[in-house]
């Protein structure tokens, strides 16, 4: 027996990350991953963190299940390096969703892509004033605004303006075809 495994070792950060990276050595073989039992476990972040032991003698050190980061975990400290890189690892889990979390910009804000164009509030009252008109003076239902075939003149109406040059001025009788 050497005299390494007489005395316990405590391995540092660079050992242990060379343990990680050398698979195939007998003392890599030697390196395990543990979580605490239930018992032992004082911090809901043990859920993403793994114990680290070389030749079965716990380490200073944990992992992170997710990203596979190394970190300094000393009892003295507390969970305060797991509570950290929670936060701050990009393979977080939903489940770990603290309140004080920094939320993303795009939480307050959507995305211009994604979210629905929206209309005016002066173009909208301007359009449901016409619609109103419509239905008033040629005794129609409010129901025939809702039909697919009103649906598309509308939308083609609505096309042709788009592409008229808005320094030409159209006259609406031009768009609309003759009734003969």
């Amino acid at each position: 027996m050497c005299a390494a495994e007489a005395n316990p070792v405590r391995l540092t950060k660079k050992d242990i990350e060379q343990l990680i990276e050398e698979k195939d050595t007998s003392l890599s073989s030697s390196l395990s991953y543990s979580k605490p039992t239930q018992r032992n476990r004082k911090s809901k972040y043990w859920s993403k963190f793994s114990q680290i032991y070389v030749s079965n003698i716990k380490q200073d050190f944990i992992i992170c299940d997710s990203c596979r980061t190394l970190l300094v975990c000393k009892s003295a400290t507390g969970s305060g390096c797991m509570s950290i890189h929670s936060r701050a690892c990009e393979g977080k889990d939903n489940e770990l969703n603290l309140s004080n979390q920094q939320r993303k910009l795009n939480h307050y804000y959507n995305s211009t892509s994604t979210s629905k164009n929206v209309v005016p509030k002066a173009i909208k009252n301007a359009i449901t004033q016409s619609c109103v008109e419509f239905v008033v003076e040629d005794g129609r239902t409010f129901h025939l605004l809702q039909c697919s075939g009103f649906v598309g003149l509308v939308k083609q109406l609505f096309d042709a303006g788009n592409l008229t040059p808005s320094s030409r001025e159209v006259n609406i009788h031009d768009l609309l075809p003759d009734p003969t």
